[in-house]
């Protein structure tokens, strides 16, 4: 019996693999087509360091990490219509010319980024979305999106307390040039990796020019959440389907090969098994759930809220936002909320 166990645990990982490379067919054709385009030449994708990769001589920004950093419906969206991010460039000194009263940025010098076709920036912000090398840093975060902060209060700490505004922009034209522009950030970059960025800098680039700021806890989710309602409502609009359409990736690459297209439980790799998966259409079923089982069943496994173990641990591999966001893809398939008799949500 246990040997028979060993050969369907053999065949199911087996048929999951080659589910899962079918599943990563776009991502193959983003690496090939950024290998083509010659990406490399101004973007550390590999995560190899050496003199050229890190620091002030980089000619764009950092993506081996791209997939911690980014939300992936915006990656795709942006490199269809690039617009600057970086006022002055990866690298401000290279693009700095003296002024009458002040430094100016040589606009001639400041290249605009090729614009892709829809399925080119596809399948490149799929690729990109799959190198999470410092995934540690952001399954550390915890983001609080309840910790705000009244908009003038906000302004303060930004600009005369921290002393941010010197080298961001909150708004065009408004604020400094040698660093990433915000006003857009909500749509472009993930709370927690803006969090894990502002605790620590170095550790993403020990080259970076961005200073440690010794803060509470309590003030870098305000700082984060400040940086979050500098959005417009079209950029906050973006966020949220972004954050819509990393989860329905999500379901599709971890979730589909047993829980089945449709979610019903019908996946390749359901045929033997000895307990069914889930069908996250039944609404019956899933309205007696609460969002924080549903949440620790993904997270540690489904042992863990005394269901089968053949649904495995997801924390390792997916963030507490990813998975909360799974938890609400989960509740549009059942098109159903927790009904019971306790207020867990």
């Amino acid at each position: 019996m246990k040997y028979m166990l060993r050969i369907l645990s053999g065949t199911v990982a087996v048929v999951g693999l080659l589910w899962s490379v079918n599943a990563s067919a776009g991502a193959a054709q983003g690496f090939k087509f950024m290998e083509k385009q010659g990406c490399t030449a101004c973007h550390n994708i590999s995560g190899n360091v050496n003199a050229k990769t890190v620091g002030l001589w980089r000619k764009g920004p950092d993506l081996y990490y791209a997939g911690d950093k980014y939300n992936q419906n915006w990656i795709a969206t942006w490199l269809q219509k690039p617009t600057r991010i970086r006022p002055s460039g990866a690298f401000y000194l290279d693009h700095t010319q003296t002024g009458v009263k002040w430094n100016t940025l040589r606009q001639d010098s400041l290249k605009p980024h090729v614009r892709l076709s829809a399925l080119d920036a596809k399948n490149v912000a799929q690729a990109l979305s799959e190198l999470r090398s410092k995934d540690q840093l952001i399954e550390a975060e915890h983001y609080n999106p309840d910790i705000t902060v009244p908009t003038a209060l906000g302004d303060m700490m930004f600009d005369k307390v921290n002393g941010c505004l010197a080298c961001h922009s909150i708004e065009p034209n408004y604020g400094g040039l040698s660093a990433p522009e915000l006003y857009t950030a909500a749509a472009r970059l993930k709370p927690e990796y803006m969090l894990s960025y502002i605790r620590d800098p170095q550790a993403w680039n020990h080259k970076t020019w961005m200073p440690t700021r010794e803060l509470s806890e309590e003030d870098m989710q305000k700082t984060v959440n400040y940086i979050i309602s500098l959005g417009s409502d079209k950029s906050r609009s973006m966020m949220k389907n972004a954050v819509e359409q990393s989860a329905a990736t999500n379901y599709r690459v971890y979730c589909m090969q047993c829980h089945g297209i449709s979610g019903k439980g019908s996946g390749i790799n359901s045929r033997d098994m000895e307990v069914p998966p889930r069908n996250h259409s039944d609404s019956k079923y899933l309205k007696t759930r609460t969002n924080a089982e549903l949440f620790k069943a993904i997270k540690e496994g489904g042992a863990s809220i005394s269901k089968s173990a053949l649904m495995p641990p997801w924390g390792g591999t997916l963030s507490d936002a990813e998975i909360k966001g799974l938890v609400k893809h989960i509740r549009k398939l059942c098109k159903c909320g927790f009904e019971g008799s306790n207020n867990q949500q």
